[in-house]
């Protein structure tokens, strides 16, 4: 079987196979973020039905479609920047925060109290966090210039998995499959850690990445060019209609629902897979 032909095999699985299915929704690429005053990230919780969204210095959530919006107390570093939010899709109430200088926080009763989640990793600056859909207690994280690293017990320990392509950050989208938004487009690769691949020719720097639950097979990438769409697990893509320029984190939740935020914090929202737009009280 070629590797394309077992790519394929396993997404077909992958789509039968919802109850072990990975990831954690958006994975935002906080490295492009940086370069503006203000970092954005969007998050679905499950658990809540609510949109989870922060910029470098606060979490909110929406429990009525971005409508309005809840703050959400942190205590972090001084120094400490958001760049990445995830829920758990195992654990009611269990949320996780990364950062630059900040590591990683995890709540495990909605945000009422947070512990630090920093020991074992080899810095603070934790760029990118995804949560395992049925395990509760795994959870992945990229350390800027270090790599990914996955803990097994809730953030107590980890352990480097895989250096990650360079510039690149990982997500966890698929069943067995991770996917890197990278400066040069999106790679994925087996959570063996064994190849990366290419995922697709889009050619352009890739800011976030999505998966509808419901059809895990359909990704959708915010990259430099505007909004991409795969239906088959991202061998090919078209390009979409994007609401808004420089878009760099996505969300869906279970309703159908596609979110998308600009490094201006303007968010819309779409019904129809990203056919048709509204704005969204942001």
């Amino acid at each position: 079987m070629t590797r394309l032909g077992a790519f394929t095999h396993a997404l077909g699985l992958a789509a039968l196979s919802i109850a072990i299915l990975i990831g954690a929704g958006a994975v935002q690429a906080a490295a492009s973020n940086q370069e503006h005053e203000t970092l954005f990230a969007l998050a679905y919780d499950p658990g809540t039905d609510t949109l989870l969204k922060a910029d470098a210095n606060a979490l909110y959530r929406s429990g009525d479609a971005g409508q309005s919006w809840q703050k959400i107390a942190i205590q972090s570093p001084e120094d400490g920047k958001i760049a990445a939010v995830a829920a758990s899709f195992a654990a009611r109430g269990v949320m996780y925060v990364a950062g630059p200088g900040l590591g990683v926080l995890r709540t495990d009763d909605g945000g009422k109290t947070w512990i630090e989640r920093t020991e074992g990793l080899p810095s603070r600056d934790v760029i990118a966090i995804a949560a395992h859909t049925t395990q509760p207690d795994t959870v992945y994280a990229v350390v800027k210039e270090h790599g990914i690293y996955r803990s097994q017990d809730a953030g107590k320990s980890w352990r480097m998995m895989d250096r990650g392509p360079r510039n690149g950050l990982a997500g966890s989208m698929q069943t067995g499959w991770l996917f890197a938004a990278t400066s040069s487009g999106i790679r994925r690769i087996m959570d063996c850690f064994c190849l990366w691949q290419d995922a697709g020719g889009l050619a352009s720097e890739v800011h976030g990445v999505t998966f509808d639950p419901k059809q895990p097979e359909h990704i959708y990438a915010a990259t430099e060019k505007g909004l991409f769409r795969s239906t088959d697990g991202g061998e090919n893509w078209r390009e979409m209609t994007s609401p808004l320029s420089r878009p760099v984190a996505l969300a869906f939740a279970h309703s159908g629902t596609l979110y998308v935020i600009n490094a201006d914090g303007r968010l819309f929202r779409s019904v129809d897979e990203g056919v048709t737009w509204a704005p969204v009280n942001a």
